[in-house]
């Protein structure tokens, strides 16, 4: 990358070339069932962000984190030569994708396919359609709870090094939140005893956002309200494919619409029976529909 830092990148296949952007937390190892049956025709590069999978040791650069992002997405591209490529991008993904299109790093791009992310996660007079919808306010204010307990013990690297007081406070909260964004109540109590275990059995979980630095960065972006793209989403002739999942917590599917409405050869698959992750829920499908997205089948 640009800063020096080196970032895991899985390239496998031949062919037309493909960059998979995953979501937060997500392991580029996601994306292998969905694209092993393609890898005679495509190319795939299958990115993981710093903080995850094979780059979970690299540290997020400051600032901006989706303008850091969009860099190391311009960087891979430019490092692989990538021409005439297809671009998939899923939650972080797909904003990283939306911030690489407003910079004007379409002109390579030939498909898009856009996978369950509104174009403005914070809500604003005029656009309802951001993270969490009418209970944004609520789930806000519990990101910006998280990230004062944490601010308290700077010196912490991990969450599993919080005192238990703090541990126990900031945990109960975002145990809340993750459950809210899954959209099962269930997961609530699950996951509260998963952040009150002992240290010792913690520091065993594989926890997303391990790195109390990389938590505060995330919490605090997107508490912040995020960046706005709908302005620039008609700037480019490419055809987008927006995938939705229709139960999902975190976007409506209104606000997904419009990533797709400005080329008259986009399209909106809608899943009916899946939330925020299409890839898990209705997994065969996501692959149909993924297929289909890659030969540029109707």
């Amino acid at each position: 990358m640009r800063d020096g830092a080196e970032l895991s990148v899985r390239v496998v296949g031949r062919g037309q070339p493909v960059l998979m952007l995953p979501g937060l937390g997500m392991s580029a190892g996601s994306w292998l069932p969905f694209i092993l049956p393609h890898l005679g025709r495509f190319r795939f590069h299958l990115v993981d962000f710093r903080g995850a999978g094979g780059s979970a040791e690299v540290a997020l650069k400051p600032g901006d984190v989706f303008q850091a992002h969009m860099e190391d997405v311009q960087d891979v591209i430019a490092h692989f030569g990538l021409r005439d490529f297809l671009l998939a991008g899923i939650s972080l993904g797909g904003t990283t994708s939306l911030h690489l299109q407003r910079a004007g790093g379409f002109v390579a791009v030939k498909r898009y396919l856009h996978i369950d992310q509104s174009p403005c996660v914070g809500n604003r007079e005029d656009w309802q359609h951001g993270l969490f919808g009418s209970r944004q306010d609520e789930l806000f204010a519990k990101l910006r709870a998280i990230v004062a307990v944490l601010d308290a013990h700077p010196d912490c690297p991990r969450f599993v090094d919080l005192p238990p007081s703090a541990r126990i406070a900031a945990g109960d909260t975002l145990a809340e939140v993750l459950a809210m964004m899954a959209g099962g109540k269930a997961l609530r109590p699950l996951l509260r005893a998963v952040m009150r275990l002992p240290r010792p059995l913690l520091a065993h979980v594989p926890l997303p956002m391990a790195r109390l630095a990389d938590m505060r960065t995330y919490l605090s972006a997107y508490a912040a309200g995020g960046h706005d793209y709908r302005a620039s989403l008609t700037r480019d002739a490419v055809p987008v494919t927006v995938m939705t999942g229709v139960r999902s917590p975190l976007y409506a599917e209104a606000g997904q619409a419009l990533v797709a409405s400005a080329h008259p050869r986009s399209r909106i698959v809608r899943f009916e029976r899946s939330g925020h992750v299409p890839l898990k829920d209705e997994p065969l499908r996501f692959a149909l529909e993924f297929g289909r997205w890659l030969y540029d089948a109707a």
